[in-house]
């Protein structure tokens, strides 16, 4: 197997994860825009944009459908993988460190960071696939 060579981040890496079937490869990077590439040639398939952050974690959903990223910009998104929308954001008081969808993917873990005033923590928040069913 020959090494492949992915270009797209301006700024360096934070975090890479795989999605179950390894078909895809997610990267986040210190660039403010998670990406999502295919695993077996290296191309780039898209973008998400809408953190004004670093990104420093995210997990993908069991069917690949959902991803979840944490940042620096102290918020932690949910995307639509295939549309690269967001479809929810949470707000934090301190930046979102490291984020983990539980199984059956209807919880999502994150960790926030300690900063000021504010001591780190540990969220679970619900996620809903319908979006009249979020709450904050």
């Amino acid at each position: 197997m020959r090494p492949i060579l992915m270009k797209g981040h301006e700024r360096p890496l934070t975090f890479l994860k795989y999605n179950r079937d390894g078909d895809l490869l997610f990267s986040c990077a210190k660039d403010h825009t998670p990406t999502v590439w295919f695993a077996d040639n290296g191309e780039r398939l898209g973008t998400y944009r809408g953190h004004n952050g670093a990104v420093w974690s995210c997990d993908v959903s069991r069917d690949s459908t959902m991803l979840v990223t944490g940042s620096a910009d102290q918020t932690a998104k949910l995307w639509n993988v295939q549309t690269g929308m967001p479809l929810y954001t949470f707000n934090f008081d301190s930046p979102a460190r490291s984020v983990d969808f539980a199984i059956g993917d209807k919880l999502a873990v994150i960790t926030a960071d300690p900063f000021m005033d504010v001591t780190s923590a540990i969220h679970v928040k619900p996620i809903a696939r319908d979006p009249s069913d979020r709450k904050p």
